[in-house]
Order: structure tokens, then sequence, then C-alpha cells
């Protein structure tokens, strides 16, 4: 089988002044909201999608201060998911990803950009396979976050970027990254959960 290699990062940004927040709020990533999806060039037009089913994250928001915002996710990686279990576990294996030595791939933002309304650029750091490159990513505030009445208890954002696979020893040629997901607040029942608990 022809050498198959896929990078996936996840990130998003809470830049968006729309988007109702209060300062220093801490906000996990919503366990049943969010999509992590990859897609690569291959040889000839042949494009090979897939997505990371299992991930966690938190974003520490400041209302007064969205520059100074940090998120950072974690990216289980045994659960990539290109719909072809022969595929994906010749992705899991050492040949690759290499899950049994490095079971995450981890984000955290180091620097954020705003530009106008919604948009805006999120710098930062991806360690995957023991290996730290730096990383951009585009951003956008999304509609549509969630609410209770008329207050609001989180916010939606989709990042897009791309990530070098050479730079992780993945093989030639870039991945495009998607991510979506909604983020809630951390509380009540959710100030538990273990990404509410990460340090930022």
């Amino acid at each position: 089988m022809r050498t198959l290699c896929t990078v996936m990062l996840v990130t998003f940004i809470n830049a968006a002044s729309s988007v109702a927040t209060s300062a220093q709020d801490l906000m996990m990533m919503d366990e049943g909201h969010h999509f992590i999806g990859f897609e690569v060039q291959l040889l000839g037009l042949f494009k090979l999608d897939g997505r990371f089913n299992r991930a966690y994250g938190a974003m520490r928001y400041d209302a007064s201060e969205p520059a100074a915002s940090k998120v950072k996710i974690t990216v289980l990686t045994a659960s990539i998911d290109t719909d072809l279990e022969m595929r994906d576990n010749e992705l899991r294996s050492s040949a690759f990803f290499d899950v049994s030595r490095h079971p995450t791939m981890v984000f955290e933002s180091t620097e954020t950009i705003l530009s106008t309304g919604s948009v805006g650029i999120v710098k930062g750091k991806l360690t995957l396979k023991g290996i730290t490159r730096p990383i951009t990513l585009k951003v956008r505030a999304r509609e549509g976050a969630r609410r209770s009445g008329k207050k609001a208890k989180g916010a939606s954002f989709e990042a897009s970027g791309r990530v070098r696979r050479e730079d992780f020893g993945l093989g030639l040629g870039d991945a495009v990254l998607t991510l979506r997901a909604d983020f809630v607040r951390c509380a009540g029942k959710s100030a538990s959960k273990p990404a509410c608990k990460i340090a930022l």
C-alpha cells in the first residue's frame, strides 16, 4: 500500500467581539458538538478525507482583551477515522502516528491576532510524535452560540489551516485542517470535567 500520511491539528480562536462572554471565562470544548477533520492530497486527483473522533480542550476568554485569550486542545490519535478499518490501523501503526508511543497530539496557542469582525488568526505550537512545530490557523466565530434564554452559555467557532507533514516525519505535502466546535462554560456539572482542569 502506497504511503499514506495524515496529520491533524486542532484549534480555535476566542477572538470575536460578537460572542457574549464574561471576562476570564474558562470554557471547555463540548464533547458532543465538535468536528475535527483533515484532507490530504495523494497521488493524482485522489484526496484522502478523515477525522479524529475523540478530543478535548479548553480556552480562557477575556472579553476585555480578546488578544490575551488562550486555547489548548488535545486529540487522541487512535481515534483517527477514514472510513476504512485497514487503512486506519495502518495509520495508527509505528509507520505513521505510532499511537502506542504517542497517544495524543496537542495544540497550544501562543498568540491571538484580531483582524475584522469575527475573523482572526491564532498562532501556536503543535506537538505530535514528540516533535513540536509552530502553526498558524485562520479562525472565524460562528453563529449559534449556545444560549439559555438571553444569556449566552458558550461560543461556536471554526478554524482552518495547513500542516506540513514532513515537519513531523510523516511524508511530503500538506494536510488541510478543519475544526468546528462549540465551547461551553466550565460551570456546574461541567466544572468537574477533565477539560476544565487544563492549565491555561
